[in-house]
């Protein structure tokens, strides 16, 4: 029943949420990890947690059965900067960045490796940093009237938008025809270069063959001479 907790998944639990811990993650994730791999609902599991600290602080012998370090499983109490810290933070950092360190690395740096505490540093940093710029107008106040010269020069900015994306399109394709074009060309090229390698064959064949032939004719007619001249000595 997955109301019944077992010891195996009690030190599941806990070795769980202390990897959390020593890798500066939400505590959250454990709990839906952990609830994912047993089947239980995070809730159940971080109400457990919490209730299970509580019931080892007065039970030591079964802490010690399970192999539970309670300094590990510790509340973080959150220290709050004060505006004096945040500036002198955000301005290090800053500083560090502008000599080449990324943000995590100068956060790392400054928190001496803590890695609870460079999240700290970095949250504080990113939000102190002013938004992104968007490419979305946004307009104050009360909205004037549209005129219809305005309408006109809407109008007139959509159609050259309109015109250059068939430009570009129509260069690209351009672009793309003109490289098959000239694919096609090495190949035929090259085909031509290998019919021509082929012939080049084909003519040393033939001459080889004639020489061949004559020199054959040669033979045959020196027998016929010495056959004939055999004949009439004969005679």
């Amino acid at each position: 029943m997955n109301g019944v907790w077992k010891d195996e998944e009690v030190k599941s639990l806990f070795e769980e949420v202390r990897l959390c811990k020593s890798q500066g993650r939400a505590l959250r994730e454990a709990f839906a990890a952990h609830a994912k791999k047993h089947f239980r609902k995070p809730n159940s599991v971080r109400n457990y947690y919490y209730g299970e600290i509580e019931r080892l602080k007065k039970d030591e012998r079964r802490r010690e059965r399970l192999a539970i370090d309670l300094e590990e499983h510790k509340k973080v109490e959150r220290n709050y900067f004060s505006p004096q810290e945040k500036s002198e933070i955000i301005t290090k950092i800053k500083n560090m960045v502008s000599d080449g360190y990324s943000v995590r690395k100068a956060c790392l740096m400054l928190s001496g490796g803590d890695v609870s505490t460079m999240l700290r540093y970095q949250n504080k940093f990113r939000s102190s940093q002013p938004p992104k710029s968007s490419n979305v107008l946004t307009f104050r106040g009360r909205p004037s009237k549209i005129t219809e010269s305005d309408l006109q020069g809407l109008f007139m900015g959509l159609v050259r938008l309109v015109r250059k994306n068939a430009e570009e399109e129509l260069r690209a394709e351009a672009l793309k025809q003109r490289q098959n074009e000239e694919e096609a060309t090495r190949q035929l090229i090259a085909k031509l270069g290998q019919k021509e390698r082929e012939l080049s064959f084909l003519r040393e064949d033939i001459a080889r063959l004639k020489n061949e032939n004559l020199h054959l004719k040669k033979q045959v007619m020196q027998k016929i001479c010495l056959k004939a001249a055999t004949k009439n000595a004969k005679a």
